[in-house]
């Protein structure tokens, strides 16, 4: 799977921001950022970046911390081996699920970090009710 291959769903959260929520395989290692060491397997990121509507140029938002919640990344699938039927069930959640991801994204406490684990790892199917919330 290319790097280009890694977003699933876009949705513009204000007239100036897009959310984009991602799923991909990463070999593991230093996370460079907080100096952690980041497992091996497939995981999920939302990512806001600034977008003007209309613009084809995007702006990468660090640090936006209290400000913007559910900005981050989490290892859904802990794997020692790449397995590419895990990368793609994890996809086609976020897929069937992306307007309930976002909206729980939009929360970004610790009740909804443990739904969108949920949704994430299929342990939970949101009803349609909530899909739209």
């Amino acid at each position: 799977m290319a790097a280009k291959d890694r977003l699933v769903h876009t949705k513009r959260i204000s007239p100036q921001e897009i959310r984009e929520l991602d799923v991909y395989y990463d070999k593991g290692g230093m996370n460079y950022f907080n100096y952690t060491t980041k497992p091996k397997g497939i995981f999920f990121s939302s990512t806001v970046y600034e977008h003007e509507e209309g613009s084809t140029w995007k702006t990468l938002k660090v640090g936006l911390g209290e400000s913007k919640p559910g900005v981050g990344y989490i290892c859904v699938v802990p794997l020692t081996n790449y397995r590419p039927t895990a990368l793609r069930e994890v996809r086609e959640r976020v897929e069937a699920h992306a307007e309930a991801i976002h909206a729980l994204c939009d929360v970004g406490d610790a009740a909804a970090l443990e739904q969108l684990k949920a949704i994430l790892t299929g342990a939970v199917v949101p009803a349609t009710a909530e899909a739209g919330a």
